[in-house]
This record gives structure tokens, sequence and C-alpha cells, in this order.
């Protein structure tokens, strides 16, 4: 029975990440079509997990992932991104801008 304990701890581990390394994948997309949009660069080895937290809105229960990113503008100033992904199926970018936030929804992917 403990074989048995062990083994599905083992394998949801598996799936969990595989699933955090898709969504990676996937927050590096959705942050490179912003940043290309308004003429950004994105740093495109700073896209991280930042954290993973359970949203209740409109009695409507989802797990959000958000992945933590850079870019540059003009190529020298950084600046910071949030890349958010909700389950089962939402997508958002957050732009810290000098103008102020950036918050732009890509639907769902």
């Amino acid at each position: 029975m403990i074989e048995l304990f062990i083994f599905l701890i083992v394998t949801g581990s598996i799936v969990a990440w595989w699933q955090l390394m898709q969504g990676r994948q996937k927050a590096r997309w959705a942050a490179g079509q912003v940043c290309g949009n308004h003429e950004l660069q994105l740093l495109d080895d700073t896209v991280s997990l930042s954290s993973i937290t359970w949203n209740r809105d409109n009695s409507n229960s989802r797990i959000q992932i958000n992945y933590g990113f850079e870019f540059a503008i003009n190529g020298a100033k950084r600046r910071s991104g949030v890349a958010t992904i909700g389950f089962p199926a939402s997508l958002s970018v957050t732009l810290d801008l000098e103008e102020g936030r950036l918050i732009e929804n890509l639907g769902r992917r």
C-alpha cells in the first residue's frame, strides 16, 4: 500500500512540474506578444515562476499561476511585468510602465 502512495506522490509531482514548465513557455509567448505590440524588448531569460494562488471572484474559484519577467524600454531601462495564467483558461499580462500599469487580457489560450 505504501508503494502505491509513493507512486502517486511521485507521479503527481512530475505532472505538476510538467504543467508549470508548459505554463512558463505560454507566459514567455504572451509576454513576447505584448512587449512586441508596445515596442518593448522582452528579456527572455527572466521569465520565471513567481507565485501560485487560489483566486475567488464572482463565485468562481480558480488557480492562478504568475510568472514574472523583465523587459527593457529603449534597450536601457529595465522594468518588470507579470504574466498570469488562470485555470481553467485565461491569460493576461501586466506591465509596469513609467506612465502606470498596463494590463492586457489575451483571453483563452
